[in-house]
């Protein structure tokens, strides 16, 4: 098995991360969060020849699904999540104008155990932008969606969201990580977890 890959693909007007993490020697890969434009991610595989064996969601925001369709492969959501993709007021498109929802078959993280290229795929409940928001932790990488970010935390100002468990999540589930962790979030620059407890400005509290 060859060291995993992780490639960031960046489109859409909110400026979306979209990871694809892949096993070079197998060709085989995995997406976190579909990309607002799916035709960078499909010229790569295309040129790498690579293989999507399943894509997973962070969350069921519209920015975050805008190509779910595209991608004839499973996808996995925490199943709290599963109405916004159904729903264009709950997961924020009909906000924007552009009111986008999927009836594409979901399949939840509590299912079964997930792993990709010989490592396991940690899903970490991470509740408070959404119900079903999750942080997804492949080594020393972690995914965290629109929960944690470089000098911030996720909205609360959105449909179902909610501080209190915001702050929770990422004080007893991501900042309890080890501080070497790479955050890699679903917008802006990658960081780490000990980077975020020492200057996050929304995080300078004695209980984290």
């Amino acid at each position: 098995m060859d060291e995993l890959t992780l490639e960031v693909f960046i489109s859409g007007p909110l400026l979306n991360n979209c990871y694809l993490v892949f096993d070079p020697g197998s060709k085989a890969g995995c997406l976190i969060d579909s990309p607002w434009d799916h035709q960078e991610v499909t010229a790569f595989l295309k040129k790498k020849n690579i293989e999507i064996v399943f894509l997973l969601l962070t969350h069921g925001h519209f920015d975050h699904i805008q190509s779910l369709d595209y991608f004839n492969c499973p996808f996995y959501i925490h199943r709290q999540d599963s109405r916004l993709i159904e729903d264009s007021r709950l997961n924020g498109s009909s906000f924007f104008d552009q009111p986008m929802s999927s009836s594409k078959k979901a399949n939840f993280y509590s299912e079964r155990p997930l792993s990709f290229g010989g490592q396991a795929i940690e899903v970490i409940h991470t509740p408070g932008h959404t119900p079903g928001s999750v942080s997804l932790k492949i080594n020393k990488w972690l995914f965290s969606g629109d929960t944690l970010f470089f000098d911030s935390v996720g909205r609360t100002d959105v449909p179902l969201a909610s501080q209190e468990q915001l702050m929770n999540s990422i004080g007893k589930k991501l900042l309890t990580l080890p501080e070497e962790t790479l955050v890699y979030p679903g917008h802006g620059q990658k960081t780490t977890i000990g980077r975020e407890k020492k200057y996050n400005p929304f995080l300078l509290d004695t209980r984290y």
